[in-house]
């Protein structure tokens, strides 16, 4: 019997070896997309947000986008009001949607953002669409009538890439494709007006 396992286990660790398994904890910790310099501030009649995702990209997701696949960054915004003990009062649930594809007849990279409704903005500049789509900049959130003076609110932060639907020919190319997957944790900030 121990002469069956031990191969058995020697083959599993091999194969967990190659696939990135016994990587590094502190590697996987140090490139992992995060949510960082948050700014919330009432301007006008409205709250507005700008943040910014950091180690959103990896090596493979940028060449999945340089060969054509479309990419979507799913921002996931929560804005609650402090209640009683547990208890919150949510007033806003909110997703936005940023994609980029690259056009690589034309040389471009075309980003779609919420925030700028009914407009493609390109580039050949692959950083610069990049920081589009790691950016979100003066995103109105709610009427600043809408939230009580001298009350505590929160506002919880997540991105994600979105589920990926790839053509037929890439299914096979990007077989692990959850290599590429990037999916924050949740970033919350605590204020009042």
């Amino acid at each position: 019997m121990m002469r069956i396992a031990f191969p058995l286990i020697l083959c599993c660790g091999v194969c967990a070896a190659a696939l990135g398994g016994f990587a590094p904890a502190t590697a996987a910790a140090r490139n992992r997309a995060e949510i960082v310099e948050v700014y919330l501030k009432p301007h006008m009649k409205n709250l507005e947000l700008s943040l910014h995702i950091e180690n959103c990209f990896t090596p493979k997701m940028e060449e999945a986008i340089l060969s054509g696949v479309e990419t979507t960054f799913k921002i996931l915004l929560v804005l609650e009001k402090k209640g009683f003990l547990f208890f919150s009062n949510k007033l806003l649930n909110l997703s936005l949607e940023h994609s980029i594809k690259y056009d690589r007849l034309n040389n471009e990279f075309h980003v779609t953002l919420p925030e700028q409704p009914g407009k493609v903005l390109a580039t050949a500049d692959f950083a610069e669409a990049k920081q589009w789509m790691s950016r979100v900049e003066d995103l109105s959130l709610i009427p600043v009538w809408r939230l009580e003076k001298e009350t505590e609110y929160k506002l919880r932060i997540k991105a994600e890439l979105s589920k990926v639907r790839l053509p037929l020919f890439f299914r096979y190319i990007f077989y692990f494709v959850s290599l590429w997957d990037f999916e924050t944790k949740w970033h919350e900030v605590t204020f009042t007006l």
